[in-house]
C-alpha cells in the first residue's frame, strides 16, 4: 500500500491535514478482562492516588506543625500509595488496556493534631480495605483468578498497613495525647521510617 503522505506530495494539490491523518488502529479486545474489571481497576488507581494525596497533605501539615518524623512517615505512606496505583496500571497495560488518569479532588488540608491524623488514617485504611475486598470478591465471583491474585496482593498490603495504624492507635490510647506525649511520640515515629 502506498504511503498517503507520499501520494499526496506527488499530486498537484497541497496536502491537507485530513489527507494525511490516519485513524488510530483499534486494539482487539482482550478476552481475559471484562469492562467491569477495567472499571474496578481504574477505580483502584483513582483511590490509591487519592490516598497518596491524603497522606501527602497530612505529611505537609505535620512538617509545618513541628512533627518532623511524623511528616517524613506520612510522606513515606504517600509514596507507597502511588506504588499501589502502579500495580493496577501495570495489570491493565498487560491486558492491552490504557489506564485512565483520574482527576482528583483536593484532600483535607488542616488537622487538629497528630492524634487526628492517626485516627483519620486508620479510618481511611478501613475504607480502602473494604474497597479491595469488593474487588477481590468480584474477581472471584467472575472466575478471574489473575485479578483475584492482584486483589490478594492488595489485601496483604492492607493487612500490613492496618497493622501499622492499629499500633499507632494503641500507642495513643496507652500514652495519651498531651504535648509531652506527642513530642515523645513524634520522636519514636523515626523507628517506622
Amino acid at each position: 500500500m502506498e504511503n498517503p503522505i507520499k501520494r499526496t506530495l506527488k499530486s498537484d494539490t497541497k496536502p491537507t491535514l485530513a489527507s494525511v491523518q490516519r485513524k488510530p488502529e483499534t486494539k482487539k479486545h482482550n478476552p481475559l478482562i471484562t469492562e467491569e474489571c477495567i472499571k474496578y481497576l481504574n477505580y483502584r488507581i483513582e483511590q490509591e492516588e487519592y490516598s497518596a494525596r491524603i497522606y501527602l497533605s497530612m505529611s505537609m501539615w505535620l512538617q509545618d506543625n513541628g512533627y518532623l518524623n511524623g511528616g517524613k512517615l506520612w510522606k513515606k505512606y504517600s509514596d507507597e500509595e502511588m506504588l499501589h496505583a502502579n500495580d493496577a496500571r501495570e495489570y491493565l497495560l498487560a491486558m492491552g488496556v490504557q489506564p485512565t488518569t483520574p482527576a482528583l479532588k483536593a484532600p483535607e488540608q488542616t488537622f487538629a493534631g497528630l492524634p487526628d491524623i492517626i485516627k483519620k488514617s486508620y479510618d481511611h485504611e478501613i475504607e480502602v480495605t473494604t474497597q479491595i475486598k469488593d474487588l477481590s470478591s468480584h474477581a472471584l465471583s467472575m472466575g478471574d483468578h489473575m485479578l483475584y491474585q492482584l486483589g490478594l496482593n492488595y489485601l496483604k498490603e492492607q493487612l500490613e498497613e492496618h497493622g501499622k495504624m492499629q499500633d499507632l492507635m494503641d500507642q495513643l490510647e496507652a500514652f495519651g495525647t498531651d504535648k509531652i506525649a506527642m513530642r515523645l511520640f513524634d520522636h519514636e515515629l523515626k523507628d517506622y521510617l
